[in-house]
């Protein structure tokens, strides 16, 4: 105490001094950054989830967010490093490290659950649904992190790299970024125990594969900060995965960051960790825009939600995707019949008209005028490629009945938490 009271004066003295204008009052150092543990529940998974709470903490509130994935047999352990650690502190980024494995059955960050194994079938609830249903509720209601996808990056090495960039594939409006580190970022030349454990024998099942494919759904990471790093000598992952994203993303004209290392093996590098920090932190402090116009791409799945617009059919075991979607319309490529529930794009009430052309033949094949039901617009085609054009004629709401027509009418069920197709009703 009486150390306490001559720093105290001494503070008030130098604060006082000629030419000064504060006070400069007495402060303890910022409290050192720390791990800690904890377990994610979530239906019938519980696995480890570990938080790095950077110095500080929690000062800096709210924190951006870096979701670490490991790689196979890797283990938690493999991210807690002086190197990050130290970046996160000077970065004010909170990290959450995740592993895809269930008592070394790999997930391979996955949306399959039932995995076969020799020891017995694991993952009951896939990893995404584990992730996006458990893990990131849990984080964002426990610790004051930002919540907005902005706020949010997933970095990943091997099998991690591979789940970072299928997962914001998946889910591109959930996060700012996805980084990979010798990832397996093209499942179709890649092979090992815990490839086949999760998507089968090599050629074995296409389609299942492609569903999660990195680079089958490299069109829906648009408008995400995307980094890519590879060892020039890594003699696990062969550095032909991320050259083979970096082609399909300049095709896309997607920008990125590709760096391949040269001398560098199997690892994480001090160095890689450095530029993802240098990269990430411009990123965490803008806000994430929706990339219009954007594309989506899905299968293995009935139904999906991105950007507000939520898409759906009868059939998993096939291929749907919207291209070049803005609230004026967009071209829809489906094997199954499908509904398209848009955003919230126009003033409640309002009638716009809706006009589906062959996209083939550039026929005309539906002109109608419709009420946007809570500014939302439903849409229900057929198999087929189709162009949807969209134009608001009556922004003012039009008390007349809407007449029944393919779009029908559907309204949200009152505390439906889901966003989803479940979540709608329609209307007699």
């Amino acid at each position: 105490m009486i150390r306490r009271i001559g720093w105290w004066i001494l503070g008030m003295a130098i604060g006082l001094a000629p030419g000064r204008l504060e006070i400069a009052a007495w402060a303890s150092p910022p409290a050192a950054g720390s791990w800690e543990s904890w377990t994610v529940s979530w239906r019938e998974e519980a696995h480890e989830v570990r938080i790095y709470r950077p110095a500080g903490f929690p000062a800096h509130a709210p924190y951006p967010v870096i979701y670490l994935l490991s790689g196979w047999a890797m283990g938690l352990g493999m991210w807690e490093r002086t190197d990050l650690e130290q970046a996160a502190d000077a970065a004010h980024v909170m990290l959450v490290a995740l592993q895809g494995e269930d008592g070394e059955v790999p997930s391979y960050y996955s949306i399959y659950s039932g995995l076969p194994w020799p020891q017995g079938s694991a993952w009951k609830v896939s990893f995404y649904d584990w992730f996006f249903q458990g893990v990131l509720p849990w984080v964002e209601r426990r610790y004051p992190v930002r919540r907005d996808p902005g706020g949010r990056a997933l970095v990943g090495f091997s099998m991690g790299g591979k789940g970072a960039f299928s997962l914001a594939a998946h889910r591109p409006d959930r996060f700012a970024a996805a980084v990979s580190i010798a990832g397996v970022l093209d499942l179709t030349r890649h092979d090992s125990g815990a490839l086949r454990a999760v998507y089968g024998p090599p050629g074995a099942d296409p389609l299942r594969v492609g569903a999660d494919n990195p680079m089958e759904l490299a069109v829906n990471l648009k408008g995400l900060t995307l980094l890519i790093f590879h060892g020039g000598a890594d003699p696990e992952v062969h550095p032909a995965h991320s050259r083979r994203m970096h082609e399909a993303l300049e095709a896309l004209a997607y920008p990125h960051h590709w760096e391949e290392l040269p001398g560098v093996g199997h690892e994480v590098s001090s160095l890689e960790i450095a530029r993802i920090f240098e990269l990430l932190v411009p990123v965490f402090r803008g806000t994430r825009s929706i990339p219009y116009p954007w594309s989506y791409r899905f299968a293995m799945a009935r139904s999906r939600t991105v950007y507000g617009m939520t898409i759906a059919r009868t059939r998993a075991d096939v291929w749907s995707e919207v291209r070049e979607v803005t609230p004026q319309g967009f071209i829809v490529r489906t094997e199954d019949a499908l509904t398209v529930i848009t955003p919230v794009w126009y003033p409640v009430g309002s009638r716009v008209r809706v006009e589906v052309f062959d996209e083939q033949t550039g026929a005309q094949l539906v002109r109608r005028e419709v009420r946007a039901i809570g500014g939302r617009l439903r849409l229900d085609l057929p198999a087929g490629r189709w162009r949807v054009a969209f134009q608001l004629i009556r922004p003012r709401p039009d008390l007349r009945p809407a007449p029944p027509d393919l779009l029908g009418r559907m309204s949200r069920k009152p505390l439906c938490a889901w966003e989803d197709l479940i979540c709608y009703r329609m209307a007699e």
